[in-house]
């Protein structure tokens, strides 16, 4: 099952790019041509749920990966990005430590102000649980919703954002996690 969501979003990516690098808006215009690069940062992570009380502590992780910028228009691409996140916290005392390969399918909504490009993210990730520590009967995909923010300087990313677990972590429990994620990220082509 892990290896179901990890192949879905690739077959997604794959798909994607190869429909829309042929799009005649990107032929055109190389201002709006593929984009490709890499990004890493850092995320802050928590366990949010109906059972979470105060005993709850954050987790500071490590994400970093893949990213493609698909543009449909000049304001509006979809950005696909392949990321290895930590994530976890603290929950009645106990650290909960999770890795996952996860692909988020984000909607890049640009506001059109030349220099810094700001645009809005939006969109669904799936993960994959790679490996985990302090915590019994992880669920091996688990599926989020991001909202963030990004600037666009020259061929650099700088990126804030927001994920909301959908699903739970645990099969026993009826926790989810919740992670504020900084990128900074280099578009090569």
């Amino acid at each position: 099952m892990k290896k179901t969501v990890l192949n879905w979003g690739c077959l997604c990516l794959l798909a994607m790019a190869g429909l829309l690098t042929g799009a005649p808006e990107a032929q055109a215009d190389p201002v709006l041509g593929l984009k490709l690069g890499l990004e890493g940062g850092i995320n802050l992570s928590n366990l949010n749920g109906p059972n979470v009380n105060d005993a709850v502590g954050s987790r500071l992780g490590f994400v970093g990966g893949a990213f493609a910028d698909i543009p449909f228009t000049p304001s509006l691409a979809l950005q696909p990005e392949v990321l290895y996140e930590q994530k976890g916290g603290k929950y009645n005392g106990t650290a909960y430590q999770l890795y996952y390969v996860e692909v988020p399918i984000l909607l890049n909504i640009g506001f059109g102000i030349p220099v810094i490009n700001p645009s809005l993210l939006v969109g669904p990730s799936f993960s994959s649980n790679a490996a985990n520590s302090g915590l019994a009967n992880v669920n091996s995909n688990e599926m989020g919703l991001i909202l963030g923010a990004q600037a666009n300087l020259f061929q650099f990313l700088f990126s804030g954002r927001y994920e909301i677990g959908l699903t739970n972590v645990s099969s026993t429990q009826n926790i989810q996690n919740g992670t504020f994620t900084f990128l900074v990220g280099l578009s090569f082509i």
